[in-house]
């Protein structure tokens, strides 16, 4: 078969022009005639283009992501979801990587090929045990807080522990000690891990500052910033005494309890601090700015995509665990308050 070289010999021209013209490079600028005899000269010898490299992103086996139905409902009350899923897709396109989705109740009807598996979201553990039966030898990791299989799954995690802590020191450090909570209940077996809520009761406890009155949860759902919206708006028609402060579970919830306050006529921050968790919503566009414990879920899933591929490289290494340490964004939705 000819080659480039030789035509570009034959016909006195470089071999970067013959290259650009079978190409049909448009910026190539050579007169009609010479391109007219460039590709004579191609059918002449015989010359026949390579065909195109397939792409080894779509060749490639992907990495499933397992989510439940719930998980990318939309993407203001699944706003952490997202940024997680936000994450695992770069990083999966800076590796060259598909990455598919599949929802864990339909699992059974998955049947192509995968690389690698990413848990997204919290399952009890019969669960990650059927997981495991349909793929027995594909590396896993589990984003979320709730992690069993230890010892053959990695988990990419952020503490509850570290978050509510530094949420409610700052609130203790403008002076609040009324503060509620706003959240959804949580899914079972978090308590094993440190649930919010659970870490909230702990650490008001620890200060004698808990009232019971001053918790509450709405059942587990999607729509959370509806459900924030109506666990404050009920909350403020019982007419009773109202916390200085909130501590809010997820930035959602925030969002509809700050509804409910703006249409009773309560001021945030100047009659109720509020403190939110997650840092996947863009909070800063809230009025006031919502301040928030940013769990950084973005490079949560970054995390993920890099130790299942970490994995795949060296199967035989032992599981891991990566924690990423939370950060306060500090804005403008607490004020100091004296309760001495």
């Amino acid at each position: 078969m000819a080659t480039i070289k030789e035509i570009a010999a034959m016909l006195g021209l470089s071999s970067a022009t013959i290259s650009r013209a079978l190409r049909n490079d448009e910026t190539l600028a050579i007169a009609p005639e010479t391109r007219a005899r460039i590709l004579m000269a191609a059918e002449q010898v015989g010359y026949a283009k390579k065909p195109p490299k397939r792409d080894k992103v779509q060749a490639a086996a992907p990495i499933l992501v397992v989510h439940k139905q719930q998980t990318f409902r939309n993407q203001i009350d699944s706003s952490y979801y997202f940024s997680v899923r936000s994450g695992i897709e770069d990083a999966c396109a800076k590796a060259r990587i598909r990455c598919s989705f599949c929802m864990i109740e339909h699992l059974e009807a998955w049947r192509e090929p995968v690389q690698g598996i990413l848990l997204v979201g919290n399952y009890a553990q019969a669960q990650y045990e059927r997981l495991v039966h349909y793929f027995p030898d594909v590396p896993t990791t589990a984003i979320g807080i709730l992690a069993f299989l230890r010892d053959r799954i990695d988990h990419v995690t952020h503490s509850n522990q570290d978050s509510i802590r530094l949420a409610l020191e700052h609130l203790f450090a403008n002076g609040h000690q009324r503060i509620g909570y706003l959240g959804v209940e949580e899914a079972p077996g978090t308590t094993a891990f440190g649930s919010r809520r659970q870490v909230f009761v702990e650490m008001m406890q620890s200060r004698g500052f808990l009232n019971p009155a001053w918790i509450r949860e709405s059942d587990h759902g999607t729509d959370r910033v509806e459900r924030g919206y109506s666990l404050m708006k009920h909350w403020i028609e019982e007419g009773e005494a109202l916390p200085s402060a909130l501590f809010c579970a997820n930035d959602p919830i925030a969002l509809g309890a700050m509804k409910a306050l703006h249409e009773a006529g309560i001021c945030v921050p100047q009659q109720m601090s509020i403190v939110a968790h997650d840092g996947s919503y863009p909070t800063q566009y809230t009025i006031p700015p919502l301040t928030t414990v940013d769990v950084h879920p973005y490079q949560l899933g970054v995390e993920g995509v890099h130790l299942l591929l970490e994995k795949k490289e060296n199967a035989g290494r032992p599981a891991k665990q990566i924690r990423l340490y939370p950060e306060l964004v500090i804005r403008e939705s607490v004020c100091p308050r004296d309760e001495s």
